[in-house]
This record gives C-alpha cells, sequence and structure tokens, in this order.
C-alpha cells in the first residue's frame, strides 16, 4: 500500500473510543461502524453516516406532545421533542405499502448555521391544509 513504516493509526467507535486488545470484545459488534484514523480526535472531512435501531420507551412516544410540560419540571425536553418527530414520521409511513423509510439527520456544520436536527421520510405527507 505504500503506508511508512513510522505511520500510525488507531481504529475507533464512532464515539471514539479507541479499540484495542483489551475492550476489542466489549466495543466491537455486529453492527458496529469503525473508523481508521491516524489519531483519535483527527477532524474528519466529510459526514459520516450510521444506521440506529431505536425503539422510544412507551412513555416518550405517548407523552411527546407534552414537553413543555416536561421542560416547566426541569426535565430535559429533547427526547420528547424528539420522540414527537418520530411519532410524526411513524404515523405518516405507516400506510405504506413498500419499505417504510425514516431518517434521522444531526447537522453540525458551522457553514450552514446553527445545528439542526431533520427527520426525512417517504410518508404520506401533509396537504397545505393540514399545515395550517
Amino acid at each position: 500500500f505504500g503506508i511508512p513504516s513510522d505511520e500510525t493509526f488507531v481504529i475507533t467507535t464512532t464515539s471514539r473510543k479507541e479499540i484495542t486488545e483489551d475492550n476489542f470484545s466489549e466495543l466491537v459488534h455486529d453492527g458496529v461502524t469503525l473508523y481508521l484514523l491516524q489519531s483519535v480526535d483527527q477532524m474528519l472531512l466529510l459526514a459520516t453516516k450510521e444506521r440506529i435501531d431505536f425503539l422510544p420507551h412507551y412513555d416518550t412516544l405517548v407523552k411527546s406532545g407534552m414537553y413543555e410540560y416536561y421542560a416547566s419540571e426541569g426535565q430535559n425536553p429533547l427526547p420528547f421533542a424528539l420522540a414527537e418527530l418520530i411519532d410524526n414520521s411513524l404515523s405518516a409511513t405507516s400506510q405504506n405499502t413498500g419499505i417504510r423509510s425514516i431518517e434521522i439527520k444531526l447537522l453540525f456544520d458551522d457553514s450552514q448555521g446553527k445545528p439542526a436536527v431533520a427527520v426525512i421520510d417517504n410518508g404520506s405527507g401533509m396537504t397545505s391544509k393540514q399545515l395550517n
């Protein structure tokens, strides 16, 4: 490959935990995304993609529309707000005859403005009347 013998690399998880002989069996399992980097804190030049299987707790979905209540009670409202967006996508795709696709993007690109969360699905969508 033409790699100099003095060049070093690390293998990390998405959360930047270095894979070693000691923690290999704990951190590496089916579906985990691994990165080959020159250092643990190396900047990535492109956005990364990782599949996540997520099953929210029943209460989170049922009470998701009440995030203002939870925020006023001192609880973090983010999980409830995110659950509301996911619940909307699940409802919108429930009648799909083919594959249901729900994609959650966490956007942290400073050149595009403030960080954002985008939930994209292939559901039925809403009419302009439903939006108002």
